[in-house]
């Protein structure tokens, strides 16, 4: 069944190599590579605009830029990260490296996931800026995790409570010498999560590809600039 999966979703990622993205309105999130993006499920590299393959572990290599759900992405080189977005939420897990992130007011709310914690994550106050966005960072290094907030402020919510964090503020997860293990994902956690974004991946992915390739209106983007900022 692994196997076969497996075989589906390549020949669907394949596929992608050879086909035009439109990008419409309402459409499935892009993906946009300043260089390439490896797919990890599947060893496929790709190095051009494509609809985000729903909930699969992705490495950079280069940039690799993401809109989704009134967010917006930029992954940092050698950055592994998955993005699922559904009709409320937007899922993003992060394993390792960095991730730049800019909402909009209307953005949807973020379930940040790393192997340290999960947060919970909506807009509380936006910058009255000529953007109007909110920015931030998560890292994800071997024994941390680091949210840090550039610009406006995040209503974040874990399994301990409440809390904000504002502009120039930072929140950090780490594993504690004391507690070893209890904050950092295990193995089969980890693989747990992995099988299941893989899952939701090989069927999202299908779709993605028929309501990008099935479009006739607007073309594919991309850009230069290093600067996460939503339109």
């Amino acid at each position: 069944m692994v196997r076969l999966r497996k075989i589906m979703v390549a020949l669907v990622v394949t596929g992608l190599l050879g086909q035009p993205l439109w990008a419409v309105a309402g459409s499935v999130p892009r993906l946009v590579p300043h260089g390439s993006v490896k797919i990890l499920e599947t060893g496929i590299e790709l190095d051009r605009e494509i609809p985000v393959p729903a909930g699969m572990l992705m490495a950079c290599k280069g940039q690799c830029y993401i809109e989704a759900g009134g967010m917006q992405l930029m992954g940092a080189d050698g950055t592994v990260f998955a993005v699922h977005e559904e009709a409320e939420r937007v899922f993003i897990m992060l394993q390792e490296g960095s991730l730049d992130f800019a909402l909009r007011a209307d953005a949807k709310p973020v379930e940040f996931k790393t192997p340290f914690d999960t947060l919970n994550a909506k807009p509380y106050s936006v910058p009255a800026s000529d953007d109007a966005v909110i920015r931030g960072n998560l890292r994800v290094s071997e024994d941390s995790a680091v949210l840090t907030m550039a610009q406006g402020s995040l209503e974040l919510t874990n399994s301990k409570g409440q809390t904000l964090l504002h502009a120039g503020n930072a929140l950090t997860f780490a594993q504690s010498p004391y507690t070893a293990g209890s904050n950092h994902a295990s193995s089969d956690e980890k693989n747990s999560l992995t099988g299941w974004m893989v899952g939701a991946g090989a069927l999202a992915i299908i779709g993605a590809t028929i309501a990008a390739l099935s479009s006739s209106n607007g073309g594919s983007g991309g850009g230069d600039g290093n600067e996460v900022s939503p339109k």
